[in-house]
């Protein structure tokens, strides 16, 4: 019996902690601009940690609808515990409610990310 449990004991140990983590782990995927002035700047940071134990690519990012804007710089290969962000700005002429997505393509298997920006731009 004391062999049966030992074995449950390593088997739940192995299962529990042998996992890699996998992707990148965002800080958030939500941001919330609020209501801004149309002669401000509206700009959205997105940052991120590769909790992964390889390398995670960053292959595309694109923006529902013709108000965004993003940074490229963002497009490129990260180390394991490597940080980074996602800038993305938002165009202030664009008036009324802000409801856009972004969609963040990685080389990993679970490969698509979903970032969301709302608020409101007053008219």
């Amino acid at each position: 019996m004391k062999n049966f449990t030992f074995l449950c004991f390593l088997w739940f140990h192995f299962i529990t902690f042998g996992q890699n983590p996998e992707g990148l782990s965002f800080e958030a995927t939500t941001y919330d601009f609020g209501t801004i002035e149309s002669k401000t700047n509206a700009k959205a940071v997105f940052k991120f940690e590769n909790i992964s134990n390889s390398a995670i690519e960053i292959l595309k990012i694109h923006g529902q609808g013709h108000c965004i804007e993003i940074d490229s710089s963002s497009l490129r290969t990260y180390a394991p515990k490597e940080r980074g962000e996602i800038l993305i700005s938002y165009n202030i002429s664009c008036k009324g409610p802000i409801r856009r997505t972004v969609s963040v393509f990685t080389s990993q298997k679970e490969n698509t990310i979903t970032l969301k920006l709302i608020g409101k731009v007053s008219e």
